[in-house]
């Protein structure tokens, strides 16, 4: 029998011993599945498609999440509903769709590849005070200042995203201003080519600020795989500021993206907060991108 040796500078607890005991019912620490029903079954289904791959296996592969259980996890590790063999750069539930109240919803637990919101030329994000950006995967930016004339009334939709649901707005009399700082630029750019920093104020008479490689843009960001006419960021009192690539007759070469995840949540390696699934949405994490399709469970195949 082992020895608590440890403690034997220790009048009180050098006296300890262990005792053996036999267990009418043996301890089985294998990791399982747990299944967890939702109180309130959705009567739709998402479905997640893979449209961009790393493995020719996962090209147009469907997930179904029919809303039966409360939560639904998606990663590399065997004990996810639905497991990605063989990518170290996953997290072992890189992110979870959850049902909650008949509505579906995106929780990520990415680790160091963290789960983005990809923009196409329909849909508008509503920018947050600890927002992060990723524009052509070469460079994040961090909104640490989002300052609004009035706090921003308009309800999410499917053409505009609303990341955070504890909606704290910084509100001033002031012109409505944005500033965000970099976090982070790929190791194949020039970091001198870059914004230090980005101060936006819509003043009234402007409320559009282009973002882009060309010197026409308002804010110049010189990397390569910036596209020239990248984004913009435009400001709505309804709304409030916002990120989008609308108005272009097509997307960004190399992708304008938003994190689930705020500056701090990924600095403390903390689980995202609750954002609302939206059909149409794509969801992009290491080299995959997922296109979601929300559809009545009665119209489904």
């Amino acid at each position: 029998m082992p020895e608590l040796n440890q403690f034997s500078g220790d009048k009180v607890l050098a006296q300890l011993t262990l005792k053996e005991f036999i267990l009418s019912n043996p301890c089985n620490l294998t990791r399982k599945v747990v299944p967890a029903k939702t109180l309130n079954i959705p009567d739709k289904k998402v479905i997640l498609k893979f449209e961009s791959v790393d493995t020719d296996e996962l090209k147009d592969l469907e997930i179904h999440v029919e809303g039966d259980k409360a939560i639904y996890k998606i990663g590399e590790g065997e004990t996810s509903h639905f497991h990605i063999p063989n990518d170290k750069k996953l997290w072992e539930t890189q992110f979870m769709i959850c049902s909650i109240d008949g509505k579906f919803y995106i929780r990520d637990f990415g680790f160091v590849h963290t789960t983005r919101l990809k923009l196409d030329t329909r849909v508008e994000v509503q920018i947050q005070k600890g927002s992060v950006i990723d524009l052509g995967k070469v460079v994040h930016y961090h909104f640490d200042k989002v300052i609004h004339a009035q706090e921003p009334t308009s309800g999410e939709a499917d053409n505009f995203y609303i990341i955070k649901q504890t909606k704290n707005y910084d509100v001033d009399d002031d012109y409505p201003q944005l500033r965000a700082r970099p976090t982070w630029v790929s190791a194949e750019e020039t970091v001198e080519n870059i914004q230090n920093e980005i101060n936006i104020i819509s003043d009234g008479n402007k409320t559009e600020n282009s973002i882009g490689r060309s010197m026409k843009r308002d804010v110049q960001i010189k990397l390569k795989a910036v596209s020239a006419d990248h984004c913009k960021v435009e400001y709505n009192p309804e709304k409030g500021w916002m990120l989008s690539e609308k108005g272009k007759d097509k997307p960004s070469s190399n992708g304008t993206y938003i994190f689930l995840k705020d500056f701090q949540q990924m600095k403390d390696h903390m689980p995202s907060g609750l954002v609302p699934l939206h059909d149409g949405m794509i969801l992009s994490f290491v080299n995959y991108e997922l296109k979601v399709r929300i559809e009545n469970k009665s119209n489904s195949a």
